[in-house]
């Protein structure tokens, strides 16, 4: 590894990270090479690199900035988010970031690789005027259409050859991107294409920012993505539920998870369908919807409502001794969950016991998640 690597390294960390780039860091870093051009990608995340960041001799290509997921939009902005931001549509494609290296664009996928056909047809996106001003600033681009070679066309939401949308701006060798105000302002003059955004916003805007998603929705965007104005707050991903309805299947990878009983169960079911030769059209796919979705989706509302998760049992014991014991064997057996005695009546020269069953850890986690309180994917 040449002298001036660790050099950049300790450049970019600053001063209190410097003593992290021991031996180790060697490790971390993989040579590579695009005809003229030569560095060194992060391969594997350490303490104060993140993997994907690029070292070159002109400086050190930051990795994208982390983006933590909330499942309630609208309860993060009135709890967090103070101070102006934006909210701007998630768009399909794959991403890289494009740097002017020895006279020409350099594009770097998201992992920090090399990417010879983002870096052929940038400057279709980026103008050169852009790096002749600006010859420090990386423009983060989301690629997509029928045109690119990561994608299958049947996979891609966007038709022509290819379209690339504007989503960052990054510095050569900081680690916090350009204020997104300035990115905006940048990318309207110098006319590379942004993402779609409404803003700026604030907490009391809550109405117009849930219109809007609603609209998204109804088009079959993927989420939205908040953008604070602010460097001190962090952006927030949030996705929509129709394109998630439309990619569960996908998503669920059946046969995979063995330890996931919604997957074993799934995966059981189409097992036994192809043996008994019911092809898929003849399922009742509504009520294949209803079972994955309908419990969880009134658990969630119920949980908003202050409620908690449970589920009601009634059974019958010959004498009243039974289902005292009962009720205390299924408390010492409880995880997760407790156990709510409703009523012990007599009937039928017997006892009648009801009691709940509260999912009181669940219903917790689902409180912490609509809340607002974001999450590392």
């Amino acid at each position: 590894m040449q002298d001036w690597v660790l050099t950049r390294l300790a450049e970019f960390v600053g001063r209190s990270d410097r003593k992290k780039l021991g031996p180790h860091t060697r490790n971390r870093l993989v040579a590579q090479s695009m005809g003229r051009h030569k560095s060194y990608r992060v391969a594997r995340k350490a303490t104060c690199l993140g993997q994907g960041l690029v070292v070159t001799e002109a400086g050190v290509i930051p990795d994208y900035p982390g983006i933590r997921r909330v499942y309630h939009l609208t309860n993060a902005i009135t709890k967090y988010y103070y101070s102006p931001f934006y909210l701007e549509t998630e768009v399909p494609g794959y991403h890289v970031r494009v740097a002017w290296l020895g006279g020409s664009e350099v594009a770097f996928t998201r992992d920090g690789r090399y990417c010879a056909f983002s870096s052929d047809r940038a400057s279709e996106f980026i103008p050169r005027a852009f790096f002749k001003e600006h010859p420090d600033l990386i423009v983060c681009l989301a690629i997509a259409g029928d045109g690119i070679p990561y994608i299958a066309p049947s996979c891609n939401e966007n038709g022509g050859d290819v379209v690339a949308w504007g989503t960052e701006i990054l510095q050569c060798s900081v680690r916090e991107p350009l204020a997104t105000r300035e990115r905006y302002a940048l990318f309207d003059k110098f006319e590379i294409k942004n993402v779609p955004r409404i803003g700026p916003l604030d907490a009391e805007d809550i109405s117009k920012i849930t219109d809007w998603m609603r609209s998204l929705d109804n088009a079959g965007t993927k989420g939205v993505i908040l953008k604070p104005s602010e460097p001190h707050h962090r952006p927030l991903k949030y996705a929509l539920p129709t394109a998630q309805f439309s990619e569960l299947l996908t998503l669920l990878e059946l046969g995979k998870d063995e330890a996931d009983l919604c997957r074993k169960r799934l995966f059981q079911a189409c097992c036994a369908a192809s043996e008994l030769e019911l092809p898929a059209s003849s399922w009742n796919w509504e009520a294949v919807g209803q079972s994955l979705l309908a419990g969880l989706a009134e658990g969630i509302d119920q949980v908003v409502k202050g409620g908690t998760l449970a589920t009601e049992h009634s059974v019958w014991l010959s004498t009243k001794e039974s289902a005292e014991c009962l009720l205390v064997q299924l408390g010492e057996r409880a995880t997760d969950t407790s156990i709510e005695p409703v009523s012990l009546v007599s009937e039928n020269k017997g006892w009648r016991l009801r009691f709940r069953r509260q999912f009181v850890e669940t219903t917790a986690a689902m409180q912490r998640r609509m809340s607002g309180i974001s999450y590392r994917d």
